[in-house]
């Protein structure tokens, strides 16, 4: 095991964390490969916890450019951590893992792992325990959410997050749509990639957002068609909020962060009647009539 001391791997785990997107970098990489390889060494270990975090804070370097074999070596340890963890038994009703949103955690396990480190340090973390948070079942819990984030789909028992990349193609398409694409963007070639990914898929649920995305970076009005509901509500008028309608509908993970904001806010369509065959039909129909109409022109 390493005898470097938690809050020395902390410091440097946050620095890989803080700088994910200077590019490439082989330090980086034997940082991320090093914590890693100490959570293989001992998954079920009393400090399985700390490189589990370790790993967790890392999250935005490894799915941005890492080295070859950084994302691999991470999947397997979180893998072996979550095998070797949650079965364990505890006294708690709950666990941070389950609550927020992964961007919410990344600087809460800093403080996390100064606490565990050091037992003069203070603890101000909202209403959640210390202990709750070095709670083996917590660690098995951040385990899965690394793997969900490396290999979406690869883990469940967690919460629902958006794909980063899903998060950047509506962040790119909403400023296109705006009207002021990021310096450097290729119009034509964000736009096309809505269309080819709808070509490409494959899952009745996934294709019926793209339609809808595709349906909202080609400027075109939609329209319903009769079927078993009663009716369907209009998509949003704006491009950009279509598009985040579109894409968030594109995934499962997706469809169940739409729910979920969709309840809590009141606002956007219900899910059956955007995903209804007969609508999406109908959507992705006039959709090709316009472009077919207008491709010379374009």
């Amino acid at each position: 095991m390493s005898a470097v001391p938690i809050g020395e791997l902390a410091e440097a785990w946050s620095e890989v964390q803080d700088r994910y997107q200077a590019g490439r970098d082989e330090a980086k990489d034997r940082i991320v490969l090093d914590c890693a390889r100490e959570l293989a060494a001992d998954p079920g270990g009393e400090s399985a916890h700390q490189w589990v975090f370790g790993l967790v804070m890392m999250l935005p370097y490894v799915g941005w450019l890492p080295g070859d074999g950084v994302p691999g070596a991470v999947l397997e340890a979180a893998r072996a951590a979550d095998v070797a963890l949650k079965d364990r038994t505890c006294a708690h009703e709950g666990h941070p893992y389950e609550e927020d949103e992964l961007e919410d955690h990344l600087f809460s396990l800093r403080d996390v792992l100064s606490a565990s480190a050091d037992e003069s340090a203070e603890w101000d973390e909202g209403d959640r325990p210390l202990d709750e948070w070095l709670c083996p079942l917590n660690a098995a819990g951040f385990a899965r959410i690394a793997m969900d984030y490396i290999e979406p789909g690869s883990a469940d028992g967690i919460p629902a997050r958006l794909p980063d990349d899903t998060r950047r193609d509506i962040d790119s398409l909403s400023a296109i749509l705006h009207g002021y694409p990021r310096p450097g963007t290729d119009v034509d070639l964000e736009i096309s990639c809505v269309g080819n990914d709808l070509g490409r898929a494959t899952d009745p649920d996934d294709r019926a957002g793209l339609v809808i995305a595709t349906t909202a970076v080609s400027w075109y009005a939609l329209s319903d068609i009769p079927c078993a509901h009663e009716a369907h509500p209009g998509l949003p008028s704006s491009g950009p909020d279509a598009v985040w309608v579109g894409l968030h509908l594109s995934s499962a993970a997706g469809r169940e962060v739409y729910e979920k904001e969709r309840q809590s806010s009141g606002w956007g369509a219900p899910l059956d009647t955007l995903l209804c065959p007969s609508f999406v039909t109908a959507t992705a129909r006039d959709t090709l009539t316009r472009l077919r109409k207008k491709r010379a022109t374009l």
